[in-house]
């Protein structure tokens, strides 16, 4: 079963998925980063040069070499749910988790992390980026099995949340778990 975290740029996606990892041993997968290993360019590179749609392809492809049957954290990119048959892969291979993070918290963490990283924050300025955060809230909401309210700076304690809530999912009936 995949534990996937959903949710919007700087909501803690990264760190949360590392410290899921080191409390079940069970490996992470940055699909930031598998993405770029397969292009053999950075994210900001592959948007830069052939635009979010391309990027979005490669998450999907990505995806789906994924092993299904791997139990894996899944640490999606903030975008993955502007591809609804990537989130359809995502529900089907096990637990979504949204990390809902309030916009005065991700705005805070963008504004201090360095400059260039995140393409989209180039791109749209603060209020086009607030506007991305406000439409893809329903998004995330969506795709979720469950929403985790990620106010706290502590990984730790959002990840043991996480825990027990995919273990109560994962303990429901097939055909009651959405």
């Amino acid at each position: 079963m995949w534990t996937s975290l959903i949710g919007f740029m700087a909501s803690g996606k990264s760190t949360v998925a590392d410290a899921l990892q080191a409390a079940t041993n069970r490996p992470v997968v940055h699909l930031d980063d598998v993405v770029a290993a397969a292009s053999g360019r950075t994210v900001a590179a592959i948007f830069a040069q052939d635009g979010e749609a391309a990027f979005r392809a490669g998450e999907l492809a990505a995806i789906e070499r994924l092993d299904a049957a791997r139990h894996l954290v899944l640490d999606a990119g903030g975008g993955i749910v502007e591809t609804p048959a990537a989130t359809a892969l995502l529900r089907e291979r096990g637990v979504v988790i949204w990390l809902d993070t309030p916009w005065e918290t991700l705005r805070a963490r963008l504004e201090a992390g360095p400059a260039g990283e995140r393409p989209l924050v180039d791109a749209l300025g603060w209020d086009g980026l607030e506007s991305l955060f406000r439409r893809r809230r329903r998004l995330y909401a969506a795709a979720a099995d469950f929403r985790l309210a990620a106010t706290t700076a502590d990984p730790e304690l959002l990840a043991r949340t996480a825990m027990l809530r995919s273990l109560v999912w994962s303990r429901r009936p097939a055909g009651q778990r959405r």
